[in-house]
């Protein structure tokens, strides 16, 4: 159950004492909010025609990034490197040079990739201060298009995680709903685009890692064909089989702006219309829809079929799982190692990977690379295991997906990017609760998005809206290896006929706090409903401002415990127990504070 109504104000808008209350002053001005709200191809246009210079329109983004910076997108973010590049690139356009195509544009980065001038991360303790001496030659095309780094954005701990909550450098809050996540493992990248931080910027994606936090943010995420973009050498690995760099921006079109300069793949562009499109509906993908989030995916598939679109109904259950099989671990298991010691040795870094895994802080990262780390060459998988894999059973499953395709005369399959909105910081791992029942995250979060990535398949993620509870969904379109093109410009179709996005809200409610997370052993084992006292979730959300701090955390009451279960203060310490509260009482939202 997700928190609705006022509870949002709890975090920072309600006071202390009313002698402590501070009215908030740090609302956008008009002219910021009419420069952040620009779309990609929107502000090339006034940079390259010279309407606005580099450095005002950073300026802007700057300011809008401080205003939102208690979301915690940011690894690293240097504002004044920033807008020394912007000024360098207003000088080469008032000296006469071609500043085309993106004219000074500034595009975020997410931290696994390689940029010259910053560490490079990727959101684990071991990494701390490692920096590359080459950038990551999809960097080296974002400079040559006379585009600015704006930043390295935060991430899930090595990209082993679907919800972007990390113990060491903080959770990156939901935009929309500053309690929730924003989906991983590329959250920071898709939390500064959604709110109005940067118009697009790099994230990656090796089982949904920029599909997720399209969708959980209300914004495009884009999954290109394998290799079509290049990062080879210039990012930390998972596994060279699935893993590739793509693009979140808030429309498609920016996201087919961005696909021309960074694609090495050939482009067709050809308009699309919908009326008399047949997209392919695998009825497996759209089992189990969150209650909240039923409405809205029923109103985007309607007006899809408004505007002629048939929607061709077949199951790709079987398929689903043995991919989903493939992905899970096989590939993983061999390669992460190999190519993150590859990565290493490549940077000249003295670190080995045994001493990165020992200082990995998230506990599933942990466990995963432990034993991955650990196995011998004796047990699954083995060399056998992973070759017949890759040189079997992939292709088999590639060849399959094509024939259900050709046999239900689609070039596209459509399905929900996740079957729920993102849940709350305390409440995702490693079980998410909706329509009453808990289910792993990865279940919950990743079901639509696994087949993909170890068949090499383009999809993206499309924004339709907001559930009950004001929290963003999308769908996935998905084509064949290789048919990148057909895939955004059927997107860019889908995308006009279906309503636009609200935006999150202008001010976030976390504005003065600083959002960190604490862990917790979660005694729950998975099998039957919880027992009152189980903790079903390992982290607690809390909020330090200037008071004290908020500690949010899960653990299991009835209904009628909750009801008698009293507001608990200790010192400037304020503890909700309980996250199953679904509204705060207006007198508390006016009687208590913490960040201001």
């Amino acid at each position: 159950m997700r928190y609705q109504g006022t509870l949002l104000s709890v975090i920072c808008v309600f006071v202390v004492f009313p002698a402590a209350f501070k009215a908030i002053s740090c609302a956008p001005s008009k002219r910021q909010t009419e420069l952040t709200n620009w779309t990609a191809k929107e502000a090339i246009n006034h940079l390259c025609s010279g309407q606005v210079t580099s450095s005002e329109y950073t300026q802007a983004l700057l300011e809008q990034i401080e205003l939102h910076a208690c979301l915690n997108n940011f690894a690293a973010f240097e504002p004044d490197k920033v807008l020394a590049e912007a000024r360098a690139i207003d000088a080469s356009k008032a000296a006469g040079n071609d500043t085309g195509p993106l004219c000074g544009l500034p595009f975020a980065v997410k931290d696994n990739i390689d940029v010259v001038g910053y560490a490079t991360v990727a959101g684990t303790p071991g990494l701390e201060g490692m920096r590359p001496s080459n950038s990551s030659p999809v960097i080296t095309r974002l400079l040559e298009a006379h585009g600015i780094v704006l930043g390295k954005t935060n991430m899930e701990e090595l990209a082993e995680g679907l919800t972007t909550i990390n113990p060491v450098y903080g959770p990156v809050l939901n935009p929309y709903n500053n309690l929730h996540d924003v989906g991983g493992s590329s959250g920071g990248t898709a939390g500064v685009v959604a709110s109005r931080g940067v118009t697009a910027g790099f994230c990656s994606d090796t089982a949904g890692s920029c599909r997720i936090p399209g969708a959980h943010t209300g914004t495009v995420g884009f999954r290109p064909s394998l290799n079509c973009y290049n990062a080879a050498g210039g990012i930390v690995p998972q596994t060279t089989s699935r893993d590739t760099v793509g693009v979140i921006a808030r429309t498609v079109e920016d996201v087919i702006l961005f696909d021309d300069i960074f694609s090495e793949c050939n482009a067709s562009r050809r308009a699309i219309q919908l009326s008399g499109t047949k997209l392919g509906y695998p009825v497996n993908y759209w089992e189990g829809l969150d209650a909240e989030a039923v409405a809205t995916f029923e109103a985007a598939l309607k007006c899809l079929t408004e505007a002629g679109v048939e929607l061709v109904k077949f199951d790709m259950g079987l398929l689903s799982a043995e991919g989903a099989e493939v992905e899970a671990e096989l590939l993983l298991a061999y390669e992460a190692p190999r190519e993150i010691s590859r990565y290493l040795a490549t940077h000249g870094y003295n670190i080995s990977m045994v001493h990165l895994v020992d200082q990995i802080a998230s506990p599933y990262p942990k466990q995963l690379f432990k034993t991955r780390t650990t196995a011998v060459l004796d047990e699954w998988p083995t060399p056998q295991d992973y070759y017949y894999n890759i040189r079997e059973v992939i292709p088999k499953l590639t060849e399959l997906h094509s024939r259900y395709l050709d046999a239900y005369k689609v070039h596209l399959t459509i399905s929900p990017t996740t079957r729920l909105a993102a849940g709350p910081v305390q409440q995702v791992q490693p079980w998410v609760e909706y329509n009453g029942k808990l289910v792993e995250v990865g279940e919950a979060y990743g079901h639509t998005v696994y087949l993909g990535p170890p068949l090499g398949l383009p999809a993206i993620s499309i924004p339709v809206g907001l559930d009950a509870a004001g929290l963003p969904l999308g769908i996935q379109l998905q084509a064949r290896p290789g048919e990148d093109d057909l895939l955004l410009m059927y997107s860019a179709a889908v995308e006009k006929v279906l309503p636009p996005m609200p935006p999150p809200p202008a001010t976030p409610a976390c504005q003065g706090c600083t959002p960190r997370v604490e862990l917790h052993d979660a005694n729950y084992s998975g099998s039957g409903e919880p027992q009152p006292g189980d903790v079903t979730s390992i982290f607690s959300l809390h909020f330090d401002g200037q008071l004290g701090d908020i500690v949010i955390r899960r653990t299991h009451t009835s209904e009628a415990e909750l009801n008698q279960k009293a507001w608990t203060f200790v010192s400037t310490s304020y503890w909700l127990s309980q996250i199953l509260v679904v509204r705060v009482p207006q007198h508390i939202v006016k009687h208590f504070t913490v960040c201001h």
